[in-house]
């Protein structure tokens, strides 16, 4: 035999084992391939996870009453200051002019008013004597009327000025408040953590219609908060004092604890009338141990716990799934198969697409209903489910699976198409390096 015809057989010799090796190794079943999931006990944390700033649980921010030409500043950013210390002194030499013209006015009222009352009780001492005269006949009408209109007059000249006095007293109160208010004092004891002022600039003034500039803000630093918008799906799990985790962007690997101290009442509208229109409340978490290394405006993300279940049935949260089957057809659809009759698996959904029922009374059968797909005997089969709280990854099932089965997590293509009774292989798990 030459070389030729040997190659020949050995090349269709080594095709034959290739393709008897391929089919042995082939699944030749129908059968998807599915990822499973074995139904376990485990200890479930609910969170709400929520980003904000870090900010001093108690700040305030100076602006000035008046308008004036700042001439002193007292402190730095970074200072420490105690209550009544003196922070910022604006210019007085108009405010000082003022004071001495209202004091002026009060001093010249005050010249009148005592020269009225001298006047006064003349009047009045002449007019109860030509009274007493009139009464005995002693003295003419003339001489009683002259005397009973001079003292009325004198009393009402008086009354005036007194008013006056009154109303120059309080000007030169306004006045003094001013001036007072020209010295700008620490209303607590803390750090200044901004400064935004400087000598020779003009101090505006805090009015009704204008905030005012804020020349600097005094913080608490030994209590520090995280202000996080939570949104309106996830506020009602949300309650005072409930432990929280925070993450400060600054410190990386470490997390303090906290705890909520405040929950808003009124939502937070943005984007309105936009596709990214969001409600949000408003939250404030505490840091529970004070550290000298956090500062203001750090980013911080902080997790909620908002609810905890230990040793409860749980699986995949991506096991879950959604479908518009009627139980009754599903039942009638596994008693045909164990009977050996071919009901089809899509007459489980027929009750829906028959519009000559009653609508009303199918009306509930036929909505969404939450369940998992357990295997049994290589067969997907529905299984409905009822939910309590879930993490980033399990959720409690409080009914209708128990411990050991096993359910389809995955991929999410195949539980988008499953159906109750599909063939159904489970993928052989990675060996996990322990």
């Amino acid at each position: 035999m030459n070389k030729k015809k040997v190659f020949l057989f050995i090349g269709i010799g080594i095709v034959v084992v290739a393709v008897v090796v391929m089919n042995l190794t082939m699944n030749t079943s129908n059968a998807t391939l599915v990822q499973s999931e074995i139904v376990k006990t485990r200890d479930i944390v609910e969170t709400v996870s929520a980003s904000g700033r870090i900010q001093p649980r108690t700040k305030v921010e100076i602006t000035s009453e008046i308008s004036g030409e700042i001439v002193s500043l007292e402190v730095g950013e970074g200072d420490f200051v105690n209550v009544g210390d003196l922070l910022v002194v604006l210019d007085t030499v108009q405010l000082q002019s003022d004071v001495d013209q209202a004091r002026y006015a009060m001093s010249e009222i005050t010249a009148r008013l005592n020269g009225y009352k001298a006047s006064l009780d003349q009047t009045k001492k002449e007019y109860e004597i030509q009274k007493k005269l009139f009464e005995k006949d002693h003295t003419s009408e003339t001489i009683y009327d002259n005397s009973k209109f001079a003292y009325l007059n004198s009393k009402s000249n008086y009354e005036a000025s007194l008013a006056q006095k009154s109303q120059l007293q309080s000007r030169f109160e306004k006045q003094l408040d001013y001036l007072s208010k020209a010295k700008i004092v620490a209303p607590m004891s803390g750090i200044i953590t901004f400064l935004d002022c400087e000598v020779g600039e003009i101090a505006a003034a805090q009015s009704a219609f204008s905030q005012g500039k804020t020349l600097m803000i005094i913080s608490d630093l030994s209590v520090f908060e995280v202000e996080v918008e939570v949104d309106e799906t996830e506020i009602n799990k949300i309650a005072l004092n409930q432990k929280t985790d925070i993450e400060v962007d600054a410190f990386p690997d470490t997390t303090f604890p906290g705890e909520v101290v405040e929950i808003g009442n009124t939502a937070l509208l943005s984007g309105m009338g936009t596709s990214d229109q969001t409600t949000n409340f408003r939250v404030k978490v505490v840091f529970s141990d004070p550290n000298v290394k956090i500062r203001p405006g750090m980013s911080a993300t902080v997790e909620i716990t908002s609810d905890e279940r230990s040793n409860v049935l749980s699986v995949p949260y991506s096991a879950i799934v959604m479908r518009n089957y009627d139980l009754d057809s599903l039942e009638r659809v596994r008693a045909s198969e164990e009977s050996g009759t071919s009901l089809a698996v899509d007459e489980v959904q027929a009750s829906n697409e028959d519009t000559s029922i009653d609508n009303d009374s199918d009306e509930e059968d036929n909505k969404d209903i939450k369940g998992v797909f357990v295997f049994r005997d290589g067969k997907a089969r529905f299984v409905q489910i009822e939910t309590g709280i879930a993490d980033r990854k399990n959720i409690e099932i409080s009914s209708g699976l128990e411990e050991g089965d096993s359910v389809i997590a995955g991929p999410y293509r195949v539980l988008r198409t499953v159906k109750d009774g599909d063939d159904i292989q489970a993928e052989k798990k990675k060996a996990e390096n322990k």
